[in-house]
């Protein structure tokens, strides 16, 4: 009996999980939290932008990017300030970041919607995988 007792309490110890939900490299957080960690940033700054598999990052790089609680995002780089709009939204089980930015605006580029993929340290990765076209990444740092 005591055999018994001791082998189903070596089992549970070993099958226990801990909640990851204060983990800083979780890749599962809600529109509501995503949207939160978007808007209390004080501005996010593009390291990385790859489209189709191609990298673009030095066209971008320098704008830094404010979420307001609006809806309202406005990307600023020296003197030049583009303003769009975002949402934050769970689709098919995974959440969402869509920005949208006039077709005539040189960020037209990041109009879509992108997948989150990941929070660690102080980078928020964003992906949309296209079947056709290849990989697209779009990462923050605070």
């Amino acid at each position: 009996m005591k055999r018994l007792l001791l082998f189903v309490l070596s089992i549970s110890i070993f099958s226990c999980e801990l909640d990851d939900n204060g983990n800083p490299n979780s890749s599962e957080l809600s529109a509501a939290q995503l949207t939160e960690e978007l808007i209390l940033s004080s501005g996010l700054r593009l390291v990385q932008f790859i489209e189709d598999g191609e990298d673009y990052t030095s066209e971008f790089s320098g704008f830094v990017f404010r979420f307001e609680p609006n809806g309202t995002v406005t990307a600023s780089r020296g003197s030049q300030s583009i303003t769009g709009t975002y949402r934050v939204f769970r689709d098919d089980g995974e959440t969402e970041l869509e920005m949208t930015f006039s077709p005539t605006s040189f960020l037209n580029e990041f109009t879509d919607d992108w997948y989150f993929r990941g929070k660690s340290n102080n980078r928020i990765t964003f992906e949309d995988d296209d079947d056709e076209d290849g990989l697209s990444r779009l990462v923050f740092e605070k």
